[in-house]
Parts: C-alpha cells; sequence; structure tokens
C-alpha cells in the first residue's frame, strides 16, 4: 500500500471513529497544559470585541460524495508538493512586485476555506502566483474560536521559521482527512496545542522555537489585527477576499478560470485608469460577478456550492 492510499485509509477510519462520538462542536480542544481554557478567556477579551459571535448563520447545507474528502486531500497533498516555496515569505507566497495583491481571510476550521484551499489556490498559484501576476497573503479570522485561534497562532509560529505555506498545507490536510465537509465538526482536538506541536515536528521546525512561540501565544495582537481588518472591509465570512486593498464586493468566483479571469480584469482595469485619469490602482475596486453574493441578511445563497461564495457567515461588531 502506498504512501497516499495508506493515509487515504486512515482517514476513513478516523471519520468512522467519529460517528461514535457525540457531536463535540461546542467543546473546547482540551490542549497541552490546559491551555485551552486559559486562551479561551484571553481570546475573548483581544479579539471578542471584533468577532461577537463565532457560529455559522443559515448557510446552505451541502452534502458531497463519500469520496470527496478523499479528493481533496490528495489535491491538498499534490499542491503542497507544488508550492513555489522560494516565492515565500511569511504568509506571503509571490513576487513583492507582483502588480496584484492578493489577501485571503480564512479560518483553519472552516470547511469552505477548505475547499478552496485544495480547489482553487492551486491553480491560482500555477497560473497566476508563479507568473508574477498576483501576490498571496493568508490573514486570519478565526470565526470559529478556540482551535481556529491556537490554529493561527501556530501557523504564524511556523511563519516565524518561514515554513508558514507547509503548515498551512498541513492544517487543511488534517481536516480534509477528517472529513470536515461531509460532517462539519469544530474544537473537537484536531489543533489542540499537542497536535499543532506534533505538525511542527514533521515539518522539520525547530520545536523549542515554536513551542515557546505558541505557548507565549506571541502572535496574539496579529491575529486580533487581521480580524479588525476584516471587520473594517465588511468581510463577516471565511474566506473572504481582497485584491489591493478592495474587497470583493460581489462574492468570489468559483472556479480558477474564472478567477484568473477576474484578477485580469482588475488588471486592465488599474492599468486604464492609470493611463487615463492618473488614478491610483489601489482604487479600482473589484467586483465578482461569477457566483451569488450573500444575502443582505448574511447568510449564504442555498444555490451555491462553491467554497468562497458558500462562506460562513459571523455576526461581527464596529469598532
Amino acid at each position: 500500500m502506498s504512501n497516499r492510499q495508506a493515509r487515504r485509509e486512515q482517514a476513513r477510519t478516523s471519520r468512522t471513529q467519529q460517528t461514535k462520538r457525540p457531536s463535540g462542536g461546542k467543546q473546547s480542544s482540551g490542549g497541552s497544559g490546559g491551555g485551552s481554557s486559559i486562551f479561551s478567556r484571553g481570546f475573548l477579551i483581544a479579539i471578542g470585541a471584533f468577532v461577537l459571535v463565532a457560529i455559522a448563520i443559515g448557510v446552505a447545507v451541502v452534502v458531497f460524495n463519500e469520496s470527496d474528502s478523499e479528493e481533496l486531500a490528495t489535491m491538498i497533498e499534490d499542491g503542497t508538493d507544488n508550492l513555489p516555496l522560494e516565492m515565500a515569505d511569511g504568509a506571503k507566497l509571490g513576487n513583492d512586485d507582483a502588480p496584484v495583491k492578493m489577501v485571503s481571510y480564512e479560518d483553519f476550521q472552516c470547511p469552505f476555506c477548505l475547499r478552496y484551499n485544495a480547489e482553487i489556490e492551486p491553480g491560482l498559484i500555477d497560473q497566476l502566483v508563479k507568473t508574477g501576476e498576483v501576490q498571496m497573503e493568508f490573514r486570519h479570522l478565526p470565526i470559529l474560536r478556540n482551535e481556529s485561534v491556537t490554529a493561527a497562532l501556530a501557523s504564524q509560529c511556523a511563519a516565524d521559521q518561514n515554513k508558514f505555506w507547509p503548515y498551512h498545507h498541513r492544517l487543511f490536510l488534517t481536516q480534509a482527512e477528517a472529513g470536515q465537509t461531509e460532517n462539519e465538526q469544530t474544537n473537537v482536538g484536531r489543533f489542540s496545542d499537542s497536535k499543532l506541536k506534533e505538525f511542527a515536528s514533521d515539518l522539520g521546525l525547530d520545536r523549542a522555537v515554536f513551542d515557546d512561540c505558541l505557548d507565549s501565544r506571541k502572535h496574539l495582537d496579529l491575529i486580533t489585527e487581521h480580524g479588525r481588518e476584516a471587520n473594517e472591509f465588511g468581510i463577516t465570512g471565511t474566506p473572504g477576499f481582497t485584491l489591493n486593498g478592495q474587497p470583493l464586493t460581489q462574492g468570489a468566483p468559483s472556479t480558477v478560470d474564472d478567477w484568473v479571469e477576474l484578477i485580469r480584469n482588475f488588471e486592465n482595469q488599474m492599468a486604464t485608469a492609470t493611463a487615463n485619469a492618473g488614478t491610483p490602482a489601489a482604487t479600482t475596486s473589484p467586483v465578482a460577478t461569477t457566483s451569488p453574493a450573500p444575502s443582505p441578511s448574511g447568510t449564504a445563497s442555498a444555490t451555491t456550492t462553491t467554497p468562497a461564495a458558500s462562506q460562513t457567515a459571523v455576526a461581527t461588531a464596529t469598532p
């Protein structure tokens, strides 16, 4: 049995075991050293002003095929193999002089973020990042609370050692193998402190440095700032996106081809605005029209099953 086949079998076994347990969507992670309960209080103080209620609101229920999680896991593994790590700088991927700066606000427990990272992101990296057209940056909107925040902190600790992107992929691979798109569960121990430290070992990070970073919650202020930014952009669900500092205003594309078309149209708009009126490029507002936008109430469209358009919605408060 190949290594990849073994991973698929392990995922199937894990999902079978999970069906025998009570639903744990609201329980704490039980992280090492009692970190979960302590951190939960700190999280509420630090970020509670920007994301008050981390719950899904009326998101359409999508039923996936039995093989879907395995396919997503394979996509993420293939994407990991094809990462242009020479273009990585912390949580950024791509050339600093790329004309389009694309920022995604995501949550490592969000199933729609998982699908975006498996189905869309690898194509964008191949077609737009490697060609120098786009620089991607991952920022955090941990709307699903405890383990979303610890995973965000751990990924930034990995970024300190310039291993953000392999670590990011490892987190989403864990979710894919657990069947998160088929049976969403949050804060059930997948991203406990001990598990996050194991991932660091698997990826060859300096464990002493990583452990100190995670245990101290070193990057909590950064995670909080990302939440504030998302709130100011009006991003109330994950994944959410901006291009050159402008949020996508009509939802996000549902396919790689539509994303490529959107971004290249945006580039053309910037060039035209600059040539004709001297308008700074960053003032051009990208508008995606290839997929339905969430309704005014914040409920994702029930007809949309794509990861970018079917966002996990949350309640927010203005600072």
